[in-house]
Formats: structure tokens, sequence, C-alpha cells
């Protein structure tokens, strides 16, 4: 089964409602759905005390600006078949677009994975969890798990909006 994973700020309670009402709507419930608030000790730590609470095989990483598809998580969970599975996403407020399947050693050149991903669990605790050194953490873990041998498996549908507004936790370490 799946558990989703949210990190989220205090002042950033509306993007989070709207992406709490997407989370009601899913065709398949996750098992849980692990909502921790950033007081300070910042993203970094905020993702891996989320994470450590996970007690499923994977998990997914649902940041509090996205809104899922009611498809997400059944994608997701009916297509496990790897460490690491991701979907395409619409992306709104930029023009940008990561979707594209895996390519083996194209993760040292861009990411094109979002972190809107499910990763097994026992991959993520191996790996010790998000970095703080990196600019970009879900990218660093992304480059460390291809090289610990990890398995990737992208499905090529959109079941999930990620919402660009230049706030976002990703870019701020």
């Amino acid at each position: 089964m799946l558990t989703l994973v949210t990190a989220t700020l205090p002042h950033r309670s509306s993007m989070l409602a709207e992406m709490l009402v997407t989370t009601t709507k899913q065709t398949m419930a996750p098992a849980c759905h692990i909502i921790v608030r950033d007081f300070g000790d910042g993203f970094v730590e905020t993702v891996n005390r989320a994470v450590s609470m996970v007690d499923t095989e994977f998990f997914c990483l649902v940041d509090d600006d996205d809104l899922l598809l009611p498809n997400h998580v059944e994608t997701l969970a009916n297509n496990l078949a790897a460490d690491i599975v991701w979907t395409w996403v619409n992306v709104e407020g930029r023009n940008w677009s990561p979707n594209s399947s895996y390519v083996p050693g194209e993760l040292l050149r861009r990411n094109y994975i979002p972190s809107n991903m499910a990763m097994r669990t026992s991959l993520w605790r191996e790996l010790g969890g998000y970095r703080h050194e990196p600019q970009h953490p879900d990218w660093d873990m992304l480059i460390r798990a291809e090289q610990h041998g990890a398995s990737f498996l992208n499905i090529p549908e959109i079941t999930w909006t990620y919402r660009f507004h230049g706030g976002n936790m990703s870019l701020n370490g």
C-alpha cells in the first residue's frame, strides 16, 4: 500500500486545504496521509521527520501546493513494480514540463522526475533521506538512488498538477 506524505508551512494553509480536497476524491484511498508542519526546522528536516513515520512499503511525497487528479493514488498503487514510480504532471504558472520517461544517467544532467513520486520506503531509509547540503534535495535523492541501483518506472499519464508560484518549498532548500 501507499502512504501520502506532506510537509507544509503554517502560512500555506489555504494551499494545503485545496490539496487535501483532492486527496479526499481519490478513486483509491491511500493507507494514510502524514502531514507535518515546518515550524522552523526547515524543509529537509520536516520531510525527513514525516517519512520517518511511514509504515507502508511505499510512500508518495505530495507538496501542499500540488493538486491530485482522482486517479493519482490508484495509478501509482497499481504500478509499484519499481523502487521509484512517477506519473506525468500538468504544470500551472510556468512554461515548463518535466514529463519524460526514465533515461539511465540523465539525472546527472537534469532533474525530470518530480518530487511527487512513489518511493520504496526501505530505499529512502537506506539512503538516509534528504540531505541538507544540496540546493535541490529531491534531485540529489534521485541521483543517489540511481547510483544505489534503484529501479525507476514512469507512467506516461497526467495524474496531478504542480502549481508554480515562486514560493515553492522545493525551490527554497
